[in-house]
């Protein structure tokens, strides 16, 4: 129970950590209009995922992968389930915080843009799109703890880090705990935040397969020849 507890703990903070990147994207977003701000928004995000990695704290989505690494525990198994509820929690009240604090401000129209754009579902192609933004986003943040982890905090591990999470918040993937987040910073809930949560969880789940099979050709193809 205890180790149960510690998860919860720390998934609150992965959560919290996650809605800060949330918020220094949607922060610079707001203060540098244009593609610069974009930009710049999309790098500061990284900080979040890099408070993560650091201070070792469980990010549903930095843990899903291992499952298709090798076999876990039982106890890995019955954590999920609590981390993702932590992360959501630790994020959406983040958001419903920054939403009492900048209702009435101008920054607040931002956070309602991101929130917006993400729960779009009036054809087949929106289910699609956030399915596909979904799956590469899970890529993006295997591909981005996995080598933080192997390179720590040497400059190339950083690099990594920052690059893949610069890819995947600005090309618009869309990650779940990141969503809780923009939806709580915009007070949206209705069927539609549901829906996209629904789609974000599971195919944010399905993205590491892909990084978990790159990794093993590449471990195959370093591998010395008879």
């Amino acid at each position: 129970m205890k180790k149960y507890c510690l998860s919860f703990l720390k998934g609150i903070l992965a959560g919290l950590a996650i809605g800060v990147g949330g918020f220094l994207f949607i922060l610079f977003s707001f203060l540098i209009e244009g593609e610069l701000g974009k930009i710049l928004g999309s790098i500061a995000f990284s900080v979040g995922l890099f408070l993560v990695c650091t201070f070792y704290l469980h990010l549903y989505t930095g843990k899903i992968g291992l499952i298709y690494e090798k076999k876990q525990d039982k106890d890995f198994y019955i954590s999920l389930p609590i981390m993702i509820i932590a992360n959501a929690l630790g994020a959406f009240s983040l958001g419903y915080l920054c939403y009492f604090i900048f209702k009435d401000m101008a920054i607040y129209e931002i956070s309602k843009n991101v929130a917006n754009v993400r729960l779009v579902f009036s054809s087949f192609n929106d289910y699609l799109s956030c399915m596909v933004k979904s799956f590469l986003c899970g890529l993006c943040v295997y591909l981005a703890v996995k080598l933080f982890a192997l390179y720590r905090l040497k400059p190339l591990g950083i690099f990594f880090l920052v690059f893949f999470v610069f890819v995947f918040v600005y090309s618009g993937f869309q990650h779940c705990i990141a969503n809780m987040f923009y939806f709580g910073f915009a007070n949206t809930i209705k069927l539609e935040t549901f829906i996209n949560l629904i789609i974000c969880i599971a195919f944010n789940s399905f993205g590491p397969i892909v990084g978990v099979l790159m990794f093993k050709a590449f471990d195959k193809s370093s591998m010395p020849t008879k």
